[in-house]
Formats: structure tokens, C-alpha cells, sequence
């Protein structure tokens, strides 16, 4: 996207295009506002790493104020995504196959003002869904995790979770290098 498109797009839209371009960057399969079910999403992505399946679902916020409440109304709409998100992939796979190689990761990104804190894990927050199957809580507990965050907090979270990240060479990072590493070394 060049500066002229961002132009044309609310802040909100640039946010969650850069959040779509970064995952895009480091092997990530992206849907941008994606439906799962009748819920449509603005960011959701999946990669396979390491003998895991990644799936990332993302809520781009750009509010004005974020207080408690309103970003606890957010963590509870994710959740809701993620919980159809799990129903979704349970109709393709066992539940012990998700439980063994699948990582469901729900992440609040907050664009312009970042509520009580700039970067948190939301765990604490999961309410305990799928209570009547004992399977699909299994799966709730330990294979789903929230963030609520700025962008710049992304990788550092995402990387916490397992999740390796690409920094490829540019050729103009081999023309500038310092002269002074070609040189042989003095005794």
C-alpha cells in the first residue's frame, strides 16, 4: 500500500492493512475481514510452524477512549470469535488433533488510545466456554490465548507463543556495511 491509498483509508483500515502486510510478510495465510460463521473478522490468519497451526484472530480498534469497560466489551467479542473459530475447525478435525497441534491466539489491537495499559496478556479475562464439553474446554484452557495491545507490541507477543518471525537481508544492507569489516585483521 503507498502513501497515496492511506489517504483514502480511516486510521482504522491503515491499522489493520499493516497488521494483514505484516503477517503476510512472515508466512502467514491472511483473510482480511474474513467470516467465520455469521461473525466477520478484521484479521484473521494461520501458519504452520514447528508442528503447530497458528491461527490469529485480530480485532482492529481506533477509538477515542477506551475505558475499562468498553475494552472489556472487545475482549468478549473476540472471545466470541474464537469459540466459533474452534466449532469451525472441530467439524474438519478431531478435537484430540486440535488439542495436540493447534494455537488459537485472539488479539485486541488499540490504535490511538491503548485503555489502562499498552500491552497485556488477557488470559485472566477468558471465561470458561464450551462448559458442557469437557473436550472443547480442554482446548479453551490451554490452546487459546488473548492480547490486547498496540501494533508495536505484536511480534514480541506473538514470538512469546512460539511463533518465529523473518528479518530477510535487503541488498542494500550488504552495500552500506562499514569498510572497516573487509579489511584484514591486524596483529
Amino acid at each position: 500500500m503507498n502513501s497515496e491509498d492511506k489517504v483514502n483509508f480511516p486510521d482504522w483500515k491503515i491499522a489493520q492493512k499493516s497488521i494483514a502486510q505484516f503477517l503476510s510478510d512472515n508466512s502467514f495465510d491472511v483473510w482480511e475481514e474474513r467470516s467465520i460463521g455469521n461473525k466477520r473478522v478484521d484479521v484473521l490468519a494461520k501458519r504452520e510452524y514447528k508442528g503447530k497451526i497458528f491461527y490469529l484472530v485480530f480485532e482492529v480498534k481506533h477509538y477515542q477512549n477506551v475505558t475499562p469497560s468498553v475494552e472489556k466489551k472487545f475482549v468478549q467479542q473476540l472471545e466470541g470469535y474464537v469459540q466459533t473459530l474452534i466449532l469451525r475447525e472441530t467439524q474438519r478435525k478431531s478435537t484430540n488433533q486440535i488439542f495436540e497441534h493447534y494455537v488459537f491466539i485472539g488479539y485486541l489491537i488499540l490504535s490511538k488510545d491503548y485503555g489502562i495499559f499498552l500491552n497485556r496478556k488477557k488470559n485472566w479475562w477468558k471465561k470458561p466456554f464450551f462448559a458442557d464439553n469437557i473436550e472443547l474446554s480442554k482446548i479453551w484452557k490451554r490452546n487459546v490465548h488473548f492480547y490486547c495491545s498496540s501494533p508495536k507490541f505484536i511480534r514480541k507477543n506473538l514470538e512469546s507463543q512460539g511463533i518465529s518471525f523473518y528479518t530477510q537481508s535487503k541488498i542494500s544492507d550488504f552495500l552500506t556495511r562499514n569498510s572497516n569489516n573487509h579489511k584484514k585483521p591486524t596483529k
